[in-house]
């Protein structure tokens, strides 16, 4: 589940940390920039494992920081597919369940990695099993802890802001036709749903499967079923 990722990277150090000892601010430096933070292709950062090397600093002109050349490790969250990983339910949606680890959130099983027989129960808003003893439901709102396979990871390029907003001192004229788009863009139509799903994509995202034996709802300690739902 987690795997040792070494890096190399030139820290800025601001002048402010440059008082602190070395090691302890260059360690500051990459767990502010590094923490909570998808490398695209690689995982989910978690944490500085250790300091490798550090070089020397160096200082470039206009800029009060001082850059040094550091190998390290980090701890970085990214399943092996296969693995079986124990979770809690997130939320339930039409599209599918969402696990969560705590620290991360975007598990998803969709519906036909779910156990045969379930179904989207619209009153309830959870996904509900249909036995030929009748329907069973347990609100997922609960937490309930739940047993995964990891079917695949998905990493996707995060969107960046193609221009910058117009400077404060700007040309007066340029400032205008800025207000004017703005104006436009308040009387252009509400994005679809599908285009604010597109955005609200996560960066990464680990597919899951609870459809097999051992794996679904823990149920003082028996692994029973699945979805938000118990024998």
């Amino acid at each position: 589940m987690f795997v040792l990722v070494k890096m190399k990277d030139a820290v800025p150090i601001p002048a402010s940390e440059l008082s602190k000892p070395r090691s302890l601010a260059v360690s500051n430096q990459i767990e502010k920039k590094y923490s909570n933070r998808v490398l695209l292709g690689t995982g989910l950062c978690v944490c500085l494992y250790e300091i490798e090397e550090l070089g020397e600093g160096l200082i470039y002109p206009s800029d009060s920081a001082v850059h040094v050349r550091v190998t390290f490790s980090l701890v970085v969250f990214r399943p092996f597919i296969g693995e079986v990983i124990t979770g809690s339910i997130h939320r339930s949606t039409p599209e599918g369940l969402w696990i969560s680890l705590g620290f991360f959130q975007d598990i998803f099983v969709p519906p036909h990695f779910m156990q045969d027989g379930s179904e989207w129960d619209e009153e309830h808003q959870l996904w509900v099993w249909k036995s030929e003893h009748g329907d069973a439901m347990l609100d997922p709102a609960f937490g309930s802890p739940v047993r995964f396979r990891v079917t695949n990871t998905i990493f996707r390029p995060v969107k960046r802001p193609s221009k910058a907003p117009p400077a404060a001192n700007a040309d007066p004229t340029l400032v205008q036709q800025a207000g004017k788009r703005f104006v436009d863009r308040k009387n252009t139509p509400a994005r679809t749903g599908q285009e604010q799903e597109q955005e609200d994509e996560p960066a990464f995202q680990v597919m899951a499967s609870i459809k097999d034996d051992g794996l679904g709802l823990a149920i003082g300690g028996i692994v029973g079923i699945v979805c938000g739902i118990v024998f």
